[in-house]
């Protein structure tokens, strides 16, 4: 089961400061949102969504199980200003809402089976879910295929299954990875190795995979364009028999960048 690590956050957050990710993908979310909406940000990491989305709606609720990943949306909200979003340390699958949200956010977290149990126990709306559209990982030295049951085609082919109607809108936006040197670069590839030797990483590697920048802070950058399929339902189509029906803890999905 993932954790979030401390080395890990510096880097999702150096790339969510360095990009307008989750701007770009905010603003493809706002057609499926109200200004009148409460917004569930299911799993949301560092909550770099949360804080996009929330000029739009009247309150975000950022749920996400690590206090170490809030605490970056806790900070960033303090020098913000922004006092509509709502962070709560809790698992999402044992969190129940006073009220149930107008819609629910699930970006880059949860099963499709995961992701419908939680909505049809919490949300009485639109439920929205980002998923991966790729077949590998972004960030191995080698090709190393990507777990096909919690990718896009995967979520479609339950949905269909269920008798679930959807929308489906295609994106593809840059998340670029900054580094402060090539150290830096070096232990976000060994980090992200998954089975890859770390002794493939070497300086004309880093050299070869990423660009240099000129910036006195971050002098080297990863590019990475992210694919995602954004899926959009009603809560009421959610079948019954699947409300509570969450995967025990160990098997869960990561929280977070989903690699």
């Amino acid at each position: 089961m993932f954790h979030w690590t401390d080395e890990g956050i510096r880097f999702m957050a150096d790339a969510a400061g360095e990009t307008d990710f989750h701007r770009r993908l905010a603003a493809e979310l706002l057609p499926y949102l109200t200004p009148e909406d409460a917004v569930c940000d299911a799993g949301c990491g560092l909550g770099y969504l949360s804080l996009a989305l929330s000029p739009y709606v009247r309150t975000v609720t950022a749920v996400e199980r690590e206090q170490r990943a809030l605490a970056v949306l806790e900070r960033e909200l303090a020098l913000r200003h922004i006092e509509n979003v709502h962070p709560c340390c809790e698992d999402i699958f044992a969190h129940r809402p006073e009220k149930p949200y107008d819609a629910m956010v699930f970006c880059f977290f949860g099963s499709m089976d995961e992701i419908l149990s939680a909505a049809k126990a919490q949300c009485r709306g639109r439920v929205i879910a980002v998923k991966r559209d790729q077949t590998a990982h972004r960030f191995t030295v080698t090709r190393q295929p990507l777990d096909g049951s919690h990718g896009l085609e995967a979520a479609c082919r339950r949905l269909e299954e269920l008798g679930i109607p959807y929308e489906l809108k295609r994106t593809a936006f840059h998340f670029d990875q900054p580094f402060r040197s090539l150290e830096d670069a070096r232990r976000f590839f060994a980090l992200y190795r998954r089975q890859d030797d770390a002794a493939l990483i070497t300086e004309a590697l880093l050299r070869a995979r990423l660009e240099a920048t000129g910036d006195a802070v971050f002098p080297w950058r990863l590019p990475s364009l992210r694919p995602a399929g954004i899926l959009l339902f009603d809560a009421s189509n959610i079948p019954e028999m699947l409300q509570n029906r969450a995967e025990p803890e160990e098997n869960r999905s990561k929280t977070g960048i989903e690699l």
